[in-house]
């Protein structure tokens, strides 16, 4: 529903005033309460999601984050509505939220950024001790108010039934539609500002956890490094591909420092206990990369690496025979294209294509790669170019 459009709606005791801002789950509204006067801000929920158990987990759920004590979490009010009617009215904020800040000025300076999402992961982890799951954690749910990041929107979102309600797809079960032999699929239009964000388990349609909520904070910092959606795809299925099968995107793709790198990687992880296992603890991750020192998280995995290379160190007079016959067998397994389609170009970020190559094509790699995000391949025919480490892997 755009900004622009205003439809007559009624609110018990508010009176509404102009659009705020829309989404994929309602429209907010700037209002006042008619007993007071106080301005607030009315969040309709669209008609077509709601229902009788929505209402009533709207209402459970707002009960939940009233119980919530952290000055970067937008306080509710009042939950409300009947029949095909659901509204919540919550604080007022003064400044714009992330997505139209990006809208507007693009990419965010890394130390604003990083300093912003450590504070809405403090915020964030404030709610999972008051037993509140975000689900729908994106830069239109942070809105700032006198440059202090809140957070916004929580216990509204839909999860997966809404999105198969309105598009018309399994995204439990087979979904034949992802492995089918069509090159498209349904556009990702407004939808993509909250399925960029939501993790494996939320496509599966799994129950969420705190660590669903981390997924989308790895997701919406990238977003602010780098002005880009998480895995921006054209369509729904390329999307679902990239979220189920392909690494976390990497903001050095897009010329950010490296040092971030880890932290969206480790908040993206397909599985969820591979994630930081708090909000607190993406947090301090973050701030240790913009510190430019290394995390407890990474501290704790470089004590196991050593212990692994130690174990590796007393097998190589069993093993080593073994252990180069298989590394000269690695450097010779061909890539797969898992893609419908893909390019090869004559260099990285390059517009002249080589070839294109199609599903289940095989490639030769040739060393070395151009960071994680393009490889040197070798054509069938003996011709070598570039391709996107996206849609070439060694398994799809």
């Amino acid at each position: 529903m755009p900004v622009s459009v205003r439809a007559v709606i009624e609110v018990p005791g508010y009176r509404l005033a102009e659009p705020l801002g829309a989404g994929a789950t309602g429209v907010v509204y700037a209002a006042n309460r008619l007993g007071d006067g106080g301005a607030v801000a009315v969040k309709v929920v669209h008609p077509e999601l709601v229902d009788p158990q929505y209402r009533d987990r709207l209402r459970r759920e707002a009960r939940l984050a009233a119980a919530v004590v952290h000055p970067g979490v937008v306080r509710v009010h009042q939950v409300g509505g009947e029949r095909d009617q659901a509204w919540l009215a919550m604080d007022r904020l003064s400044g714009p939220d992330l997505q139209r800040l990006l809208n507007d000025e693009g990419p965010m300076e890394v130390g604003r950024a990083a300093g912003l999402m450590a504070e809405v992961a403090d915020a964030v982890d404030a709610m999972h001790a008051a037993g509140v799951i975000h689900r729908d954690l994106k830069p239109a749910n942070i809105i700032l108010d006198h440059d202090r990041p809140m957070v916004a929107d929580f216990g509204v979102a839909r999860q997966l039934a809404s999105l198969e309600s309105t598009t018309g797809l399994d995204l439990t079960g087979e979904a034949a539609w992802l492995h089918s032999g069509s090159p498209s699929g349904p556009a990702l239009g407004a939808m993509a500002g909250t399925v960029a964000y939501m993790a494996p388990e939320q496509w599966r349609g799994d129950p969420v956890t705190p660590a669903t909520d981390v997924y989308a904070l790895g997701g919406t910092l990238f977003s602010l490094l780098t002005g880009h959606r998480p895995n921006e795809r054209r369509t729904l299925p390329e999307l679902a591909y990239a979220v189920a099968m392909l690494p976390p995107p990497m903001p050095s793709s897009y010329g950010v420092s490296s040092a971030y790198d880890e932290v969206v990687r480790k908040a993206m992880a397909k599985d969820a206990a591979d994630r930081y296992p708090t909000a607190a603890a993406f947090a301090e991750a973050l701030r240790a990369a913009a510190a430019g020192r290394p995390s407890a998280q990474r501290n704790r995995r470089r004590v196991g690496r050593w212990v692994t290379v130690a174990v590796a160190v007393v097998g190589v007079g069993v093993a080593g025979t073994a252990l180069v016959a298989r590394g000269h067998q690695a450097s010779d397994d061909r890539l797969t294209v898992c893609a419908q389609d893909a390019t090869v170009r004559d260099a990285p970020r390059s517009r002249t294509v080589v070839a294109t190559v199609y599903r289940g094509d095989r490639l030769t790699p040739i060393a070395p790669r151009d960071g994680d995000t393009w490889v040197h391949v070798r054509l069938p025919d003996g011709r070598t170019g570039w391709s996107l480490t996206d849609y070439v892997r060694h398994q799809c």
